[in-house]
């Protein structure tokens, strides 16, 4: 997983500004968890049970990615870094992003594009701003 930030002033061409990619991302899942799940014992039943996990640990760590760079964002909406915030993203993560995102950064969105453009150059996703 990677997520790119860019600025553009003005009509003028996207500028990359910072590119922040998820050391996670990379590992496969069987390296992101441990062999067994936790087990707790039931004393009124005499029995013992492992939990279970709804959320895989990729997601895990894909929520804390994304929470390291929604605290990014709510820090330059304190800093009025920018006069507008449009999100890109594939319809899932861009569902766990809003999810995660404070009052604060939801307020200074201006627009959301569920697709997923990681592979678009700057001036593809320009073209895509446009439609």
């Amino acid at each position: 997983e990677e997520v790119r930030i860019f600025q553009r002033k003005g009509v003028g061409a996207l500028e990359l500004i910072r590119d922040i990619g998820n050391p996670a991302g990379t590992l496969k899942t069987q390296d992101l968890e441990s062999d067994k799940p936790g087990r707790a014992t039931d004393n009124r039943m005499r029995a013992r049970h492992s939990y279970s996990t709804e959320e895989s640990s990729r997601d895990r760590s894909l929520r804390g990615f994304y929470r390291d760079v929604i605290d990014l964002i709510e820090r330059a909406v304190y800093e009025h870094t920018f006069d507008s915030l449009t999100l890109i993203a594939e319809p899932r993560l861009l569902g766990i992003i809003r999810e995660l995102m404070p009052p604060s950064v939801r307020r200074s969105l201006h627009r959301e594009i569920p697709k997923d453009l990681s592979y678009e150059e700057p001036p593809q996703i320009i073209a895509r701003l446009g439609e």
